[in-house]
């Protein structure tokens, strides 16, 4: 049988009001009163009953996080595992918790999120992977619903973290040039996803630079798509003789690639990509990649959640930059691999 407040109180000898202002933490229950009850609660191992206390506060103890993938497009992402464990750990150290909803169907997104606002089964919600004329952040703004994006508002006034990601693009592109590499290929994400838009703006700026000629091959997020892409890319002429890759994960299929097409890298094929996750080092040559400081990312991020949920922001919403650097490797750095 479920153990009450009622419960606590018979056995403390105080009324229930009492009861529940002592698990509220109100000084001004006396002292002995607060042992008493106190000491019941031990004894009987009671529980607060979370659903009663959101009812109360008006407050779910919950932070959301809506990602859009097919079934399994989460298999073994780095990026979103490493996200994953930064937030959980962040809240660990607060009255929250992580609701996660997986989104398969790019057309049911706004409903996720509308239903969201409908049901206030989160306090606040942090967003990843913004798009172009992003209806997401047009609905949580006009509602004025507690948010954070990790990513590009593109313009909007909204509280966002991110990285510099055009310059992000432009550097890691630039260190392949600078190698000696000249006929660099990107490999993309979909069109309209600002974090992939955003890199590839800064590597077509660095090809300008360079006097070289762009070649992006846009997909899907995720290992295959980059597997493909990179066997058309690899395939084609002129062949590329470097990879300007999205992410980690995404470069683990080019890799995969160029293995099939006998390419030995960096000798004859350097890549670069972003994340800098643990996958950089386990692979063969070692993943030359930008790191995003992605732990800051996330601290920052939801720093300002909180604040928002708790109303205590008086600034005007904006975007913070989180600086990013190069980490290369022997992917991209023939001298690297000869050593």
């Amino acid at each position: 049988m479920r153990v009450t407040q009622l419960d606590i109180a018979r056995a403390a000898k105080a009324s229930q009001a009492t009861v529940s202002r002592v698990l509220a933490g109100d000084v001004r229950v006396d002292e002995q009163t607060r042992d008493r009850v106190l000491k019941a609660v031990v004894e009987f191992n009671y529980r607060t009953d979370a659903r009663a206390r959101s009812l109360r506060t008006k407050s779910s103890g919950l932070i959301g996080l809506a990602i859009q993938r097919p079934h399994g497009g989460l298999d073994d992402d780095p990026f979103f595992t490493s996200l994953l464990s930064g937030i959980a750990d962040y809240l660990a150290e607060t009255d929250h918790r992580l609701c996660l909803e997986l989104i398969t169907d790019p057309e049911n997104q706004t409903d996720a999120y509308d239903e969201m606002l409908r049901s206030r089964r989160v306090d606040g919600m942090i967003l990843v992977e913004s798009e172009a004329q992003d209806r997401r952040l047009q609905l949580l703004h006009k509602d004025r619903f507690p948010f954070v994006l990790i990513g590009n508002p593109g313009g909007m006034p909204v509280w966002s973290v991110d990285n510099d990601n055009v310059y992000a693009g432009q550097m890691a592109t630039q260190h392949l040039i600078d190698e000696g590499f000249r006929k660099v290929h990107m490999i993309a994400g979909r069109r309209g996803v600002t974090v992939s838009d955003d890199r590839v703006l800064g590597y077509l700026r660095a090809c300008q630079s360079a006097e070289l000629e762009p070649k992006i091959w846009y997909g899907d997020f995720g290992y295959e798509a980059a597997q493909s892409a990179a066997a058309l890319a690899l395939s084609s002429e002129p062949s590329p003789d470097a990879f300007v890759v999205l992410d980690d994960f995404m470069a683990l299929g080019v890799l995969a690639a160029a293995r099939d097409a006998g390419r030995q890298i960096p000798m004859n094929l350097g890549v670069v990509s972003f994340n800098d996750s643990k996958l950089c080092g386990l692979t063969s040559p070692a993943l030359s990649s930008v790191s995003l400081n992605l732990e800051r990312l996330v601290r920052t991020a939801l720093d300002r959640l909180m604040s928002l949920i708790q109303d205590d922001v008086d600034e005007t919403p904006h975007r913070e930059i989180v600086p990013c650097v190069l980490k290369a490797r022997a992917s991209s750095t023939c001298e690297e691999w000869m050593r």
